[in-house]
């Protein structure tokens, strides 16, 4: 149990209790059960500084902004960067756990498409889109730099498979998840830009696009519960490493959508359609969510941006857009969610998939005992309003 407010009070108490020749023992122990604890980074966009659990003073943002501010390409990058560099980990955070050979799968949820609404009618099942419907793609972007600059990835691939959008070339549309320039939010950027931008500018690096909708798949048991047979993309059983990318979003069936609903999105819609119905006859979302996951746990988890969803979500009319500047990333995608869930004003252990997630080996979701830097969770909490279900 190592939140600030028990490492205060064993420190408080080892001070009654010890001899000052025992000091120097007494923090080397303490450092030692820091390290094998779930470490989160909170960063608000006006982050302006914190001490960190040993009184380490912990530098705050060069430009720090108001959370419900629309900020720029820069301020954003700072926002997601800070969170990169606080989770520095007995793996040496991300940096430590993404190698240099690696192929890197990121995997944003972009459930919705800006330009495809209902009326629609092009194979797919599409909700209007809202601001936090979809992955902020700039944080995306940032990951990706990010990894280039500290020479982590040979391949970095960015895959999903919405249950809403098809690619163009198996719709009648004119724009996908893929091509859509988000109305301009992101400066007119589209995955496909950012990826040939990429290409161009880091000839050693493979890039590319994966529609996992479409991609290579069989019939496997999911590892974590083997009674349950899923068909997976072979990009998500092939790649060396997986980070998972979602806003902060309610969920009308199972309370929060954040790293490990995310995984939602690997199921191809080519067998289980769109939207992906066949699923519900599997299991529960939060079963489902949870086998999915298993397949390939997320070796890193990044929540946040700067839009959410409240209410009824995970997508409009339900969901209605909350903007809230902040990013949560770690290496344990359920410390990392609970935290998110925490901040979002739900208590972790009602939420089904953690409470499951937990039972099946794959971390806890107490944030009392994981260690926080940056920001906390009670000065980044924004009440979210709660699915009305």
């Amino acid at each position: 149990m190592l939140s600030r407010r028990f490492f205060l009070q064993t420190a408080a108490a080892s001070v009654g209790l010890a001899r000052a020749s025992h000091q120097q023992k007494d923090v080397a122990t303490a450092s030692a059960t820091r390290d094998v604890a779930p470490r989160v980074a909170i960063v608000l966009s006006s982050f302006a500084g914190s001490s960190d659990h040993d009184g380490t003073r912990i530098e705050g943002l060069r430009d720090p902004q108001p959370v419900t501010k629309d900020l720029s390409d820069a301020q954003v990058d700072a926002i997601v960067r800070k969170a990169l560099d606080l989770d520095n980990s007995h793996k040496g955070g991300l940096r430590g756990i993404a190698g240099a050979e690696d192929w890197i799968v990121i995997k944003p949820d972009i459930t919705a498409c800006y330009g495809l609404a209902p009326e629609t009618k092009d194979g797919g099942a599409h909700h209007q889109y809202i601001p936090g419907a979809a992955m902020d793609l700039r944080v995306v972007r940032s990951i990706i730099t990010y990894l280039v600059e500290h020479r982590c990835g040979a391949r970095i691939t960015v895959a999903e498979g919405s249950g809403e959008w098809l690619p163009r070339e198996r719709s009648k549309s004119d724009v996908d998840g893929w091509t859509t320039d988000w109305g301009g939010a992101f400066g007119g950027l589209s995955y496909r830009q950012m990826i040939a931008d990429f290409a161009k500018q880091h000839a050693g690096v493979q890039f590319d696009v994966v529609d996992l909708n479409f991609d290579e798949a069989a019939p496997s048991e999911a590892p974590a519960n083997p009674s349950h047979t899923y068909h997976v993309p072979a990009t998500i059983q092939r790649c060396d490493k997986l980070i998972s990318v979602a806003p902060l979003r309610t969920h009308r069936k199972a309370a929060v959508s954040l790293s490990i609903l995310n995984y939602l999105g690997i199921a191809p819609g080519a067998f289980y359609g769109f939207p992906k119905t066949k699923l519900n006859e599997i299991g529960s979302m939060d079963e489902v969510a949870v086998d999915l996951f298993s397949f390939h746990p997320a070796d890193y988890a990044v929540v946040g941006g700067s839009w959410g969803i409240e209410g009824d979500g995970p997508s409009h009319p339900g969901g209605r857009s909350v903007h809230h500047n902040v990013v949560i990333a770690g290496a344990r995608a359920v410390a990392v969610d609970a935290v998110s869930a925490a901040i979002m004003g739900f208590d972790p252990s009602e939420i089904r998939h953690l409470r499951i997630a937990e039972r099946k080996g794959f971390g806890g979701w107490d944030t009392d005992a994981v260690w926080t830097r940056g920001s906390d969770i009670e000065s980044a909490r924004r009440v979210f309003l709660k699915p009305s279900a």
